[in-house]
């Protein structure tokens, strides 16, 4: 399992119904449980650990980030 995210960040302070999904291994965005085996690779591991999204969120919002 990747590392979760810092809930100790002040975003958590904000929005502690994403603190919770992070506690109970969901993704902070969608509905989807966080499987390790679910992830790409070890830069997709550790955007979880940034961001708390799972796999399909991270490729929804940065599926166009090549373009930049």
């Amino acid at each position: 399992m990747p590392l979760p995210p810092d809930l100790s960040k002040p975003a958590f302070a904000f929005f502690p119904e994403a603190a919770d999904r992070i506690l109970q291994n969901g993704c902070v965005t969608c509905p989807n449980d966080i499987h390790d085996k679910d992830f790409k690779d070890e830069l997709s591991r550790k955007e979880y650990g940034i961001s708390g999204m799972c796999q399909t969120c991270q490729d929804s919002v940065f599926e166009n980030s090549q373009e930049f």
